[in-house]
């Protein structure tokens, strides 16, 4: 009859030496309920670690496999001279799909509704299991000329974009204007800045610095400066 605390020895380089091996050798074994926890702990934990060094592996892989980005979306002027070019989320991931399939990886979205910003996420997941998260926050917006449903749709699909960059590492080249009748008439810095003020004296200063930048900066202060004051 086997001892209770019998230790269990394998030979170097035997294949059985992994993790889940010593699982099916300490059931053999009869070991206490303690010892089996401490090892089925020590399995998730390098099952883990492989994920992410999975994960890791195939995020430089796909970065070394991703074609330079181009820039598909042109937007002219009224007199039809061109103002610039952009690359909408659609012809990203129509131009990156390949490399993402080949290395294991995938991705989804997800938007949270803050009221008077959108907050969108995108998961990139690892064949494995390891994931790594991005968020890009936007204001809502006050555009007169636009319904709600298409302030919603534009905004979410701007943040989609620079969230599924963000999370992948993909530049297009010089920063994108993006459709910024769309998106709205602030800029992406002024927004960001917005976003990431934490309290009402960082608030003012920013609201001092970019004073005369029209309603929308102006309704974009004073709903942060809601979300401060609630908290």
């Amino acid at each position: 009859m086997e001892k209770e605390n019998e230790i269990v020895v394998l030979k170097k380089g035997d294949e059985t030496n992994e993790v889940g091996s010593f699982i099916t050798l300490a059931i053999e074994k009869g070991l206490p309920v303690e010892t089996m926890e401490k090892l089925f702990a020590l399995r998730e934990k390098a099952k883990a670690e492989i994920a992410k060094e999975g994960f890791t592996k195939a995020m430089a892989d796909f970065q070394n496999d991703c074609p330079i980005i181009e820039k598909k979306k042109i937007v002219t002027g009224k007199d039809g001279s061109v103002r610039y070019k952009y690359a909408p989320l659609d012809s990203i991931v129509e131009q990156v799909k390949k490399p993402l399939s080949n290395n294991g990886l995938s991705y989804k979205f997800d938007t949270v509704d803050l009221g008077a910003f959108l907050n969108v996420i995108c998961v990139v997941t690892h064949i494995l299991g390891h994931s790594q998260v991005s968020e890009f926050r936007i204001p809502v917006g006050v555009e007169s000329y636009m319904t709600d449903a298409q302030k919603y749709g534009a905004r979410v699909t701007f943040a989609k974009r620079y969230a599924f960059c963000n999370a992948l590492g993909i530049l297009t080249g010089d920063e994108d204007t993006d459709d910024a009748e769309d998106a709205g008439k602030l800029s992406l810095e002024i927004i960001q800045k917005i976003c990431d003020v934490k309290t009402l004296e960082e608030l003012r200063i920013v609201y001092k610095a970019n004073e005369g930048l029209g309603k929308e900066f102006a309704k974009l202060v004073t709903d942060k400066k809601a979300e401060l004051s609630n908290k």
